[in-house]
């Protein structure tokens, strides 16, 4: 043995060089670099969920504004490995870690967190609890006077922050979330291009979407939840139960759904609208056609979708910050937002790609700058609708739930809808299947006291002057907060029971079938 030992170590530690990278990539830990010709001092490290595309469109546009103001070019640092989520909940860990040493304002080595949505910024605005009080990890950057008005004369759309109230991060584009399809597939399964999220419940979509998981992507999440506050909780997860039991697979990535729709392995999933477009504009004919597309969904021409900002937070302890509030200024002036949506080749738009986002500022939004614009069509202050005052968020439930629904046990999840579907409605057992189907564990059950709360909730909610309104938001306030109101050890112990819940009527349901 003794021979073998020095073996053994040498082995040992060439699997530890070879595997540390990958383990810090899949702790959101790798990065990239981008730069021209950059000076080592100058330098900025992102945590970013950002594609390449957009990537390098923004290096490339920054240093061409520091090189117009005589300034010398800037070595962006791109963390980014993972969703959202993913990023999140890292940098949180690691502030947490210098937390305990007392380390805080020292910061984690990094200057931004840019991308994703407001529920994921506003985690790092709550910040760590120390004994008991909770530090914000961000920190308000020092930016020129009067630009916040000039960008955001208006401070929300659609009831959406674009700004956070004490200004711990700063939205830069706008998103919205919806449906990615492939044409040449549709045609092929006999089924329309999708304008709802309900047409993803079809049956003939068996096998045939693609989604990804919301447990790692905060945009996932975002689009699953504009899904049950636009059609209740109760509709909504009947809405989505049917579509992950359509679904394929469940990807760690966002990005790979469109790409997936793109090439044929997939018919359409949700998606990030940016994704969607981007698809849909590489796979464009020069007749104008193109093999993908892209919707925000509606009914009767009102918006299902919701819109909201994408943030930058500047972290705290940021060891470059003066060069990550002037990035967050520049992302906010005229020329940076022209980089989202104008076309290649057009002077003032990217050099590479089309990055087909909704810039941040109302006043792009003309006639003049649309000439020049991939999408010109888009309008979304225009078009952003509010969610019902009282409706509550469940941003926070929907990967535990979709989890415990379908995720972890997606095998008995799709034999239990194959069996529905290969049942006769005529036959004995086929409403007791579909009500297995839909049951929800008892916490998870939204009862309303009455019938009429249950049958009108929707019409009620939407009109403050109705005489139920206050009895309807009350009781969605409360749902919402005993939803929430479970701590870490409690929510595993709830997602394992839901877990074992799901899967014992899934199993009676291919029981009854047979």
């Amino acid at each position: 043995m003794r021979e073998h030992l020095p073996k053994i170590v040498i082995v040992a530690l060439l699997l530890l060089v070879i595997g540390l990278p990958f383990a810090l990539r899949a702790f959101g830990f790798a990065s990239e670099k981008q730069t021209i010709d950059a000076a080592p001092q100058d330098r900025l490290v992102i945590y970013s969920p950002h594609n390449e595309q957009i990537r390098d469109e923004l290096t490339r546009g920054f240093n061409a504004h520091r090189a117009a103001l005589g300034q010398t070019p800037v070595e962006l640092e791109w963390r980014t490995s993972g969703g959202t989520t993913d990023l999140r909940r890292g940098i949180l860990s690691q502030f947490e870690a210098v937390a305990e040493r007392g380390e805080l304002d020292d910061g984690i080595g990094a200057d931004l967190f840019f991308g994703g949505g407001e529920y994921d910024h506003n985690k790092l605005a709550s910040g760590v609890t120390i004994g008991e009080k909770n530090q914000p990890v961000a920190a308000v950057p020092n930016l020129p006077d009067g630009l916040l008005d000039e960008a955001f004369p208006q401070r929300t759309i659609g009831g959406e922050n674009l700004v956070h109230p004490d200004v711990l991060w700063v939205g830069t584009a706008l998103s919205s979330f919806g449906i990615v399809y492939n044409r040449d597939l549709l045609s092929m399964l006999g089924l329309d291009a999708p304008t709802t999220w309900s047409d993803l419940t079809d049956p003939r979509f068996a096998n045939w979407l693609a989604m990804a998981d919301p447990g790692h992507s905060g945009s996932t999440s975002a689009a699953l939840e504009t899904v049950l506050r636009r059609r209740g909780w109760t509709q909504g997860w009947h809405t989505l139960r049917r579509v992950y039991a359509n679904s394929r697979y469940f990807s760690a990535s966002a990005t790979k759904v469109p790409l997936d729709v793109s090439s044929g392995d997939a018919a359409a999933g949700m998606a990030i609208d940016f994704y969607g477009r981007f698809q849909a504009g590489a796979t464009q004919n020069p007749d104008g056609t193109a093999r993908v597309g892209y919707i925000d969904p509606a009914v009767d021409g009102v918006s299902q979708t919701a819109t909201t900002a994408d943030p930058i937070t500047l972290l705290r302890g940021a060891p470059h910050r003066a060069i990550a509030e002037q990035f967050i200024a520049w992302n906010l002036s005229k020329d940076a937002q022209r980089l989202w949506q104008r076309k290649r080749g057009v002077e003032g738009g990217p050099a590479v790609y089309e990055l087909r986002r909704q810039p941040v500022r109302r006043d792009l939004f003309t006639d003049e700058e649309r000439q020049t614009w991939a999408d010109p069509e888009l309008d979304p202050f225009a078009q952003a609708l509010p969610f019902p005052g009282p409706m509550p968020s469940f941003f926070s439930m929907v990967a535990p739930v979709s989890h415990a629904m379908a995720m972890d046990i997606h095998d008995d999840l799709k034999a239990a809808w194959k069996a529905i579907r290969d049942t006769p409605d005529d036959h004995p057992n086929k409403v007791e299947m579909l009500a297995l189907f839909d049951a929800m564990p008892e916490e998870l059950t939204l009862v309303w006291p009455d019938e009429e709360l249950e049958k009108n909730w929707a019409t009620i909610i939407a009109d403050p002057e109705h005489a139920r309104y206050h009895d309807a938001a009350q009781v969605l306030e409360a749902f919402a907060d005993q939803l929430g109101s479970a701590g870490r050890d409690e929510s595993l112990q709830n997602r394992l029971r839901w877990t074992a819940f799901f899967r014992g009527n899934y199993r009676k349901i291919v029981g009854l079938a047979e």
